[in-house]
Parts: C-alpha cells; structure tokens; sequence
C-alpha cells in the first residue's frame, strides 16, 4: 500500500506542476501562410508540436520531430510548400493560442510528451484540464490537423475495452474527444504503480517494451498504399520503430471517412522468437524505492548534472531494485490490428486526423536483430534496464539514409493533416520524385511535373524514362532532360517522339545539388516515382 500511494502521488505533483511551464509560441509563427514570388506560389505548413515534458527521465519524440520538419521545404511543379514548427504548451493552448488563424497543424509526440500528457490528463476534474481539452478538439472541429504518435495517439483516443488499471483509466479519461478511433491494449500498466504486479505482472503488458530498456523495436508493418500518405510507396511492408504504442480498432459504422494506413505483423511479438519477452516481477519493497532514490541522487551527481524535482519524484521508481523473471510471456494481441489511420471530422470544416501506434519520427540505425533479457541480479532495476534489442542489421545506403530512414512517412502525415494535395505531398524515396501523370493517358506531348526538397547549394532536377511497347519488355532507363531553374519550378515538356514513341512510359527524377566543393546526386528510387500511356494516333 505504501508503494501504490507514493506512486500516485508523485504523478499527481507531476500533474499540478504541468500547469505552470510556458513559453512563448509567437516566436516563428507566420500567419501569411501563402504568397507567390518569381511565379512560384509558397505556402508556410504552420505547425504547432506539444512541448510539455510531464517525464523527463524517460525522454519525448518531440526532440526528434523538430528537426525533421522545422523549416523543411519543397517544390512541387511552381508551388512551394515550406514547414514552419513552433512548440507549445499547456498554458498556451489554455489561452487559446491553438487555433486555426496561428496553427494549421497540431502534433502530438510519443515519449513522456504523450505518454505523461495521456496520464497526467486523465486528471479530468483539475482545474483547467477540462478548458485544455475542449481548446484541442475546438481546434480540430474548426478545421485544424491532428498527427499523434504512440502516446500522442493515446491522448486522443478512448479505450477499446473498460480500463481496469491506473494507467488504463488515465489513458481512456485523457481522450480529446474528436476522434472515432480508439486504443487497444490487452492489457497495460505502469511497472511498480500496478498494485497487483507481484501476482499478475503480465498484466503490464506492452508498457514492458517501454520501462524495460530495449529502445525502438524495427517492426515490418502492412503498408496500404490506396490512400495518399502511402500511394507513392513501392511495397507492401515497410520496417517502422515500435516501442509499445497501442493497436487501433475502428468503429463498426463509422459517422466519417476514416482509412487504415498500416497493419501491425501477422506474426503475434509474442509468437516470435526476436521480439518475445517475459513479465518481470518487482521484489523491493519499500526498501528498494529508498536504494533507488540514492541510486538516481549518484547517477546525477557522476554526470554532473543538477536534478529536478520531478526527475527525483518519479526516477525514486525508475531506479528501485530489484526485479525477477517470471515464467510468463507478454501476450499483445496485436496480430493484424491497425496501427496507422487516418480520418476526416464530420462537419464542413473537414480536420483530418492521423493516429500511429509507431515512431517513425525516431532516426533508425537499422533493421532485424532480437530481444536478449538481462540476468536476474539483485541490482536489476528499470534504469539499468531488463531487455535489450542487439545484432541490428545496417541498411544498405549512407549513415544520412539509415538515421532519415522513415522521415518522409512523418512529413506527408504532417503535410496531408494540413490539406496539402494529395500530389503535392513530400518525396516518399530521398529528396525529390516525379508527380502523379493525370491523365494516365496522354497525347504526344504533356508537361511532367518534379517534386524536390529545397537546399542550400544549386539544385538541378533529372528526368529519367522508361518505355514499353506491345509484346516488348522495358527499355533501359534513360535521361530525358535536365531542369536546372527552380525560379520556374520543376517540369519538363515532355515529347514521346522524341522519346520512344507510342506505348506505356514510366518516369523518375534524380536531384542533384551543388556546393562549393562537393556535389551531392540522389539515389535512384527502387522504381518509378509516375507512369502514363501515350497514345500518337
């Protein structure tokens, strides 16, 4: 009993405290979201990311969101699209800061933002929380955009099932309310805050993949690619970082358009061999939080760095010893389950919604490589960690390729949340690719347009065709022709007879980007980016 009231407890200081942390979000925001110069047509992607850290010993996404979308730009044909990224917290949005003339978008991390936010905010009846909420799902109603990721996911959705732990209640009572989706767990709870642990702690469920120290689980999800975030993807299964992100579950009949995006693996985790693991049982006591609250005080003092309050409230758990294996596994029950979706609110305003139980916001080192539980030893607590995930495989292109990897499925989530054109949404394979031909069928001539990031140095655009006749197979890929203005934009005039004729044609771009001493050339894609079939009759 005593372990349960000091656990809740120390949320509920972590809760209160959230209230008082702002910042001023008016630096970076640029209201005058559109604007044409030298014919080309820019449009700002105003985004707002969550910024409150309810727990910072285990760390946020939001760190790594920053810099995957702050000031990324692109040019598709003679638009421009740039995003423009400004966090904020809880104070500002109880203002009213979070509105559709400052934000086009809202993103929600995983990590302690969303995780701690789910939990802190199931505190429905503090003050305040209920104002914060209603200024959320107000900002989507009037048409703003919504990406949430693992714990940003689970503060917008309710429970698939009734809650029967703390942490599965906080979950289902912090939901926003606007979304038709909900969260499915078999089971999940805090380690140490479950009150019945030392009996049931399979019960934790898929929170062992967070408090337990393996990191980010390369997962081999079920890409769909009939929706625009993924229309452009080649491939049915794409490797995205998990780390116990919820399942999603899909109303009967639903009142909206909502899409699956992405399926988690046929193969149950707990079916397989690499990524199975055991529940663990805490036998501390009271004793072991005291180790663990001098554990942390030393582990701060040999770094050199000052501790938080917080940090000392809640790391007193995340240091205590010790922990034993048990004999049971962790079952999920995530086979076949949604883990991406999209949806779009029901009223003329039309706020989209994108849900993902993953992180693919988090830089990959690689794919492959398994689960290796640690040794039981009385010195076995959270921080030191009790699962690890080794023997990862490295993807076969540059360190920028492997750390980037699943980047590009964050920016269109982002651009798509934001009612960008579907045609228009960033490049799916490295920094540019060829737009979508309408229609499939052309004449002798048509104008192809190119899509590609901006950078620093001088940019020039690739295009590159293919072609097939009857009874014939494709041609070798060959250089159409290069643009080297962007001041226009990207496009090429396309003539197939100048080409190869009549018949189907595929297409794809290579950028290439000059500096002052290096040139940087783009990989080609593992296919074509476009196809049309031209007919010259």
């Amino acid at each position: 009993m005593k372990l349960k009231i000091l656990a809740i407890g120390s949320v509920l200081i972590l809760t209160v405290s959230n209230f008082f942390v702002s910042a001023n979000t008016d630096a970076g925001m640029d209201t005058k979201t559109t604007n044409v110069v030298n014919n080309i047509e820019t449009k700002n992607i105003r985004v707002a990311i969550l910024g409150e850290e309810p727990f910072p010993i285990l760390g946020g996404s939001g760190k790594w969101l920053f810099p995957l979308i702050l000031n990324y730009s692109w040019v598709v044909g003679n638009r421009s699209y740039k995003f423009i990224t400004t966090p904020i917290f809880d104070k500002d949005i109880i203002k009213g800061e979070l509105n559709t003339d400052n934000y086009d978008v809202l993103v929600g991390p995983g990590g302690s933002v969303g995780d701690g936010e789910s939990i802190t905010k199931g505190f429905y009846r503090l003050p305040k929380v209920k104002e914060w909420k209603e200024n959320i799902a107000e900002f989507v109603k009037d048409g703003g955009g919504y990406c949430g990721y693992c714990g940003g996911t689970a503060l917008f959705t309710e429970f698939s099932k009734k809650p029967t732990t703390f942490l599965e209640r906080q979950y289902d009572k912090s939901a926003i309310g606007v979304s038709c989706v909900k969260s499915y767990y078999k089971d999940i709870a805090i380690p140490i805050l479950y009150p019945f642990q030392r009996l049931y702690p399979d019960k934790i469920g898929a929170a062992w993949y967070v408090f337990t120290g393996p990191g980010p689980i390369p997962m081999e999800t079920q890409i769909y690619t009939d929706n625009p975030v993924f229309d452009d993807f080649i491939g049915n299964t794409e490797f995205i970082d998990w780390q116990g992100g919820p399942a999603l579950v899909l109303p009967d009949n639903p009142d909206r358009n909502v899409y699956i995006l992405a399926r988690y693996p046929i193969k149950e985790l707990s079916e397989n061999e690499f990524t199975r693991i055991h529940a663990w049982k805490y036998t501390g006591g009271f004793l072991g939080i005291i180790r663990g609250f001098f554990n942390e005080i030393n582990f701060y003092r040999n770094i050199g760095k000052d501790i938080t309050l917080k940090e000392l409230l809640f790391g007193s758990l995340y240091y205590a010893t010790d922990w034993k294996k048990t004999d049971k596994l962790i079952n999920l029950n995530f086979s076949n389950k949604p883990c991406m979706t999209a949806e779009v609110y029901p009223n003329e305003n039309q706020g989209r919604i994108l849900l993902t139980g993953l992180h693919p916001e988090f830089p990959m080192s690689g794919f492959g490589g398994h689960i290796v539980e640690a040794k039981d030893t009385v010195n076995n607590s959270l921080h030191e960690g009790l699962i690890k995930w080794v023997d990862r495989i490295p993807w076969n292109e540059t360190p920028e390729d492997e750390f980037t990897y699943t980047w590009w499925i964050v920016r269109r989530n982002v651009a798509w949340a934001a009612k960008i054109p579907d045609n228009d949404l960033p490049p799916v394979y490295g920094p540019s690719q060829v737009s979508d031909i309408y229609p499939y069928t052309q004449s002798s001539v048509f104008t192809v347009i190119g899509n590609a990031e901006i950078a620093n140095g001088t940019v020039s655009l690739d295009l590159y065709y293919r072609h097939l006749s009857n009874n014939a197979s494709w041609s070798c890929w060959t250089l159409y022709k290069t643009d080297n203005d962007i001041s226009d934009g990207w496009s090429w005039e396309f003539n197939a007879s100048k080409a190869s004729g009549s018949g189907y044609y595929q297409f794809y771009s290579i950028r290439h980007v000059k500096y002052e001493n290096e040139e940087l050339i783009e990989t080609a894609p593992p296919g074509p980016d476009a196809m049309a079939n031209v007919s010259m009759d």
